[in-house]
């Protein structure tokens, strides 16, 4: 009986440490999961940022480092003359699609006082073929990036120059 009964720890023990195993295994494998989404998601940002760069050399491209809040980009809209004309935020995502994102964007857009709030994704809502405006904020597939950069930056400029125009005529 006293071997019979250590012989059953024993056997409660090994199967103690083998659930132990089995849920570290678990951990380990959502942890890398995770690793693996925050690495897509900071390529993609790393490329908007190139694109943007690159096709708006003029203007002030800057990256919102990890841990700050705010949006993955700010665009500082310079034009040909060199006048500042407004800001345009960009976040970008590569996880499946989510609407809370897009509540923060426009928070973030309050906060840095920005005209434009552009949500990039990889993955958008079925009803989203290109790019919509949704709640307050563009949201765009990944593909339709630069276009819609364009159209963006273009309406920014000339906003800016409308509210010139209109500074004073009341007085």
């Amino acid at each position: 009986k006293k071997t019979e009964e250590e012989h059953r720890l024993k056997d409660l023990e090994k199967d103690k440490k083998l659930q132990d195993t089995l849920k570290q295994v678990e951990e380990l494998k959502t942890k890398m999961e995770q690793g693996s989404q925050q690495t897509q998601g900071e390529v993609l940002e790393l490329e908007l940022e190139k694109v943007l760069k690159r096709e708006f050399p003029s203007d002030t491209i800057a990256e919102i480092k990890k841990g700050e809040r705010g949006a993955d980009i700010v665009q500082t809209v310079i034009d040909k003359n060199g006048k500042t004309c407004g800001i345009i935020i960009w976040e970008s995502k590569n996880a499946k699609w989510s609407g809370l994102w897009i509540d923060k964007l426009k928070e973030d857009q309050r906060r840095v006082k920005a005209q434009v709030a552009v949500l990039v994704s990889v993955n958008v809502p079925e009803d989203i073929n290109s790019f919509i405006f949704k709640n307050g904020v563009w949201v765009c597939k990944n593909s339709f990036l630069v276009g819609l950069a364009y159209a963006l930056r273009y309406q920014t400029i000339q906003a800016f120059y409308i509210r010139l125009e209109n500074e004073g005529k009341n007085e």
